[in-house]
């Protein structure tokens, strides 16, 4: 990797001494080109079975390979609301769920053994599938691509493994500021509740079941609503044969697939800001609602967006970052679709303190593309940035005939991208400003802005664009709503079970004789690829002292080093240990407060309330639940206690994962208390990790570094 990389400097540098060089440096503009060969388009065979289906077939015998791809008339728009993610997890399970005549592991077999591949997928306005084979393994890619399409099964556990899949991507949602940005910029331009926009969230993905994957493929899956597209090593008509033979006999049935919502939209000024305290460094996002590829006037568009925000030398990228320094990327694009509106927006990410100072800025650029006309140079790169990588529309034969398929299904002319381009070609510097004055509207902006308000430069509702509304982006833990009865009856009985907790587990005295606890273990994480065993330490002086790492491959990372109100952390992004914020702080300080140790040594003088829960089972275990409440009336956490023995069983929560139950076992009595020397965590229902003590230090010897900053 070393070598590569002084290679690659090796010569960057002679490259840049031989530009230099008299003779040698060159004006780009005066070379001289050959003309180019002529573009030519191989002919697609389209056929339409009796049932509806529709075939695309472009023979290509340059290499033995088989290609197919497929478009079904579905997607997660059709997701009911409780349900989201409906559509995704079914178009994963439809092939990993395996068919009435193969599992998916014995599909997965048969495919490795020919290095081949057949793989669906649904998204949000379309589904889809492909197979890739060596031609002499055509009959096999098409056998399986036909069981799936038509005989799925929907496994159990592989749909449990795409929720926990599904999961994982709302638990990390938060974690790239710009990434929330254009993500609460969907929702702000179509609507929180639009299909445009929407999201999936741990209570949506808890409520699908096998059965509505099992009706969602019963209502959709029809051959009038599939179009299949083949490419590669075959000849046509016996391909069509044995395609007849997959597919003929599917029987076309249903109602028509429902149409893609109409996007309403009202032209206004609103400033919408998202809070977030661990960034210096401040998101932003503007525009409003864009408009179709069908548009008369999109070919000028595709030319304005180039000289706009679409390149490193567009107007956007020069003021914003170049003239002005405010931002390392800035830019701006007016999208558009074929079945809906596509969105128009700028974005640029900047220093907190430069936050309002930008948004100007930004917004001045936008006013000027309706009154500056394109210079020469801007035209040329406007035009060149499209022209020049036309010819890779068509790069292989899989592009020309699943583009052909697309515009069969919207019912445009095969030479639709032939007729863009001609008209791309005759765009004028007066159609650009005619276009930037049709649709855009700078009088008339959607801003949405991630950052930390109390660094910017001005507050955001001084700014004058708009009333100023704040976004929550908590992820909710997806447990059902269950109102809690405080009350003198429940408060008590809650305060009696957590007192017989808490002599079982060895008596309040020996827990508040407890000064510092140094913890060793192993953390296992469980993973769809297995499980990955982490060494873990950790260390406690109570009240305000903690040390929290797990070691990857010999690298400490720290959960948190803590001392008093000061503290660090490794940064997930670098692996390097920074400086933990408020928010970290904060959310530090809610796991202390659901601490065991803690609970149980201040239960004669809490920072919280005890409140009975009811009662329930965990793994075969009677327990009584005990609410640990906060003054302000928020569950800390629930503790489970055995009816039998007062043993604590499990300790449920909410985190920013979901709901978390943690769940214990191996008590050993060490100085006194009762320790549980194994515990699992299970998140949303999946089991995530277990951890396995195998030292618990009451009360020992503590270095007097553990709290400081690792050198």
């Amino acid at each position: 990797m070393i070598h590569k990389y002084i290679l690659s400097f090796v010569t960057l540098s002679f490259l840049l001494a031989l530009s230099t060089v008299p003779g040698v440096a060159q004006d780009v503009d005066k070379l001289k080109y050959p003309k180019l060969n002529k573009l030519e388009i191989p002919e697609v065979e389209k056929v339409t079975l009796d049932n509806g289906m529709r075939l695309y077939l472009l023979p290509d015998h340059s290499m033995p390979i088989f290609r197919s791809s497929a478009r079904i008339n579905c997607g997660g728009y059709l997701d009911p609301a409780d349900k989201l993610g409906l559509a995704s997890i079914c178009g994963t399970v439809l092939r990993t769920g395996g068919t009435t005549k193969w599992t998916g592991d014995e599909i997965d077999e048969q495919l490795e053994a020919i290095g081949g591949s057949v793989e669906t997928y649904i998204g949000n306005t379309s589904g889809g599938a492909n197979i890739n084979v060596l031609s002499e393994y055509t009959n096999l890619g098409l056998d399986i691509l036909a069981e799936v399409l038509l005989h799925p099964v929907f496994d159990q556990d592989k749909i449990d493994l795409a929720k926990v899949q599904q999961r994982s991507g709302i638990a990390r949602r938060n974690d790239d500021p710009m990434q929330i940005a254009i993500r609460e910029y969907r929702k702000v331009i179509y609507g929180s509740e639009s299909p445009f926009a929407r999201h999936v969230e741990y209570a949506t993905i808890n409520a699908i079941e096998r059965q509505d994957l099992i009706d969602f493929h019963a209502a959709y899956f029809k051959p009038q609503n599939v179009q299949l597209a083949f490419w590669g090593d075959f000849d046509s008509k016996e391909l069509i044969e044995k395609i007849k033979a997959h597919f003929g006999d599917w029987v076309r049935e249903g109602d028509a697939v429902p149409a893609l919502p109409e996007v309403e939209y009202k032209f206004d000024n609103e400033v919408y800001y998202v809070h977030k305290a661990d960034v210096n460094q401040t998101n932003i996002i503007m525009g409003h609602i864009g408009g179709l590829t069908t548009d008369d006037d999109y070919p000028a568009r595709i030319v304005m967006n180039n000289i706009f925000g679409g390149s490193f030398g567009s107007r956007m990228f020069n003021a914003v970052r170049s003239r002005e320094g405010l931002a390392y990327a800035a830019f701006g694009v007016y999208t558009a679709n074929i079945s809906y509106p596509g969105m128009f927006y700028a974005f640029a990410s900047t220093k907190s303190e430069t936050t309002a100072k930008c948004i100007r800025e930004m917004i001045k650029v936008i006013k000027q593309m309706q009154v500056d006309p394109p210079t020469e140079t801007e035209m040329r790169a406007g035009k060149d940035g499209y022209l020049n990588s036309f010819v890779f529309n068509f790069d292989s034969k899989g592009e020309v005939v699943r583009r052909l398929m697309t515009y069969d299904f919207y019912n445009l002319p095969e030479d639709f991208l032939f007729q863009e381009k001609e008209k791309v070609e005759k765009v004028s510097p007066d159609d650009v400003i005619s276009a930037a004055k049709a649709n855009l509207r700078p009088d008339a902006l959607r801003i949405v802005v991630i950052g930390k308000g109390e660094d910017f430069d001005m507050p955001l509702d001084q700014l004058g664009l708009g009333n100023v509304t704040e976004i929550d982006i908590t992820i909710p833990t997806g447990e059902e709503k269950k109102e809690l009865v405080i009350n003198e009856e429940t408060l008590s009985k809650g305060k009696e079970l957590l007192d017989n907790a808490v002599a079982a587990h060895g008596g309040l005295i020996a827990y508040k004789n407890i000064k510092s606890v140094w913890r060793k273990a192993t953390l296992i994480l469980v993973t769809p690829n297995g499980e990955f065993p982490l060494p873990s330490e950790g260390i406690d002086v109570f009240p305000d002292k903690s040390m929290g790492h797990y070691s990857v491959m010999g690298q400490k990372v720290y959960s948190s080093i803590r001392d008093g109100k000061t503290g660090w952390k490794t940064d997930p992004a670098t692996m390097q240990l920074v400086q933990m914020t408020e928010e970290d702080i904060l959310e530090d300080d809610k796991q202390r407060a659901r601490n065991t140790l803690r609970i149980f040594m201040n239960s004669d003088d809490p920072y919280y309330q005890t409140v009975y829960d009811g009662s329930g089972t965990v793994e075969g275990t009677e327990v009584n639940w005990v609410a640990i409440v906060d003054k302000a009336g928020n569950v800390i956490c629930r503790l489970g206690f055995s009816t039998i023995n007062n043993e604590l069983i499990c300790k449920k929560f909410s985190s920013d994962d979901g709901s978390v139950e943690e769940i214990y076992s191996n008590f050993t009595e060490i100085e006194g208390v009762k320790v549980p020397m194994k515990s699992v965590r299970n998140v949303n229902s999946q089991k995530m990790m277990t951890y396995d003590l195998s030292e618990y230090i009451i009360n020992g010897e503590i270095p007097a570094n553990a709290f400081s900053k690792p050198e």
